[in-house]
């Protein structure tokens, strides 16, 4: 039977989220290497079923002078829209470096999954059900050496859209527009940093270098949030070291 929604208004966030996260995803997501993977081809025929009007668009891919990569996608539904990022990573979800297209083509279509996620279907696959989104977060040791805030010239990307329409179009990096949205990404960002929790220091290091762009957003226009990521940073980074520690005992 067909979940889907009808009304006679247009979409707002509420309504979108509220249709969405609702979707029950559980018979859909696949377990690989420990992580859950929700089927991109599913996802946008969900959002289709909900929402036709609905478009999204790929950025160029970001690389680094490490030859990290990073890939961008909006998706927009009437006057809504959500932008997120992914690293090009491997099955350990570690960030690999110089990627074929082929990985890069395979993380766009992540990205886009985790993108539909933004507007609530399968959010819940990222934000981790043992994390209740408004906890406290952990008391911030000070830490070792704070990320250099660095302005980073903007540069123009060109946009893959789905009609394959070539245009210039400015990167994301000034689009967090409201604090619906930068709850979101704290979101995000925290849960996605909980996968280093078992992994390596340098990898949570080296993730929050390939985010830092979004994360100086965060800085500049919520602060709030940017204090309360950090520390959530600064506390992984901690218990990365205690557990290394421990080791080497």
């Amino acid at each position: 039977m067909s979940t889907k929604k009808t009304t006679s208004s247009e979409p707002t966030y509420q309504s979108v989220w509220e249709t969405l996260s609702v979707v029950d995803v559980s018979e859909r997501a696949e377990k690989k290497n420990g992580l859950t993977y929700l089927s991109w081809a599913w996802a946008w025929g969900t959002l289709m079923e909900h929402y036709p009007e609905a478009t999204y668009e790929f950025f160029n891919e970001q690389r680094d002078s490490q030859g990290y990569c990073e890939v961008w996608c909006r998706i927009k539904i009437g006057e809504l829209e959500r932008t997120m990022w992914l690293p090009v990573m491997d099955y350990k979800n570690h960030a690999i470096q110089n990627p074929d297209m082929r990985k890069v083509s395979d993380t766009r279509m992540r990205c886009l999954t985790k993108c539909i996620g933004m507007f609530g279907l399968g959010h819940y696959i990222y934000a981790g059900e043992d994390l209740p989104p408004d906890s406290d977060p952990p008391s911030e040791p000070k830490p070792e050496k704070k990320p250099a805030k660095k302005k980073e010239p903007a540069q123009k990307v060109t946009p893959i859209k789905q009609e394959e329409v070539a245009e210039q179009a400015q990167p994301p990096e000034n689009h967090i527009g409201s604090k619906e949205e930068a709850d979101n990404v704290l979101a995000f960002m925290m849960s996605t940093a909980d996968t280093f929790a078992t992994g390596k220091e340098q990898d949570l290091i080296d993730f929050w270098k390939q985010n830092k762009q979004v994360i100086d957003l965060l800085d500049q226009n919520y602060n709030e949030h940017y204090e309360q990521l950090k520390g959530h940073f600064t506390a992984l980074r901690q218990q990365l070291k205690t557990q290394k520690e421990g080791t080497n005992e």
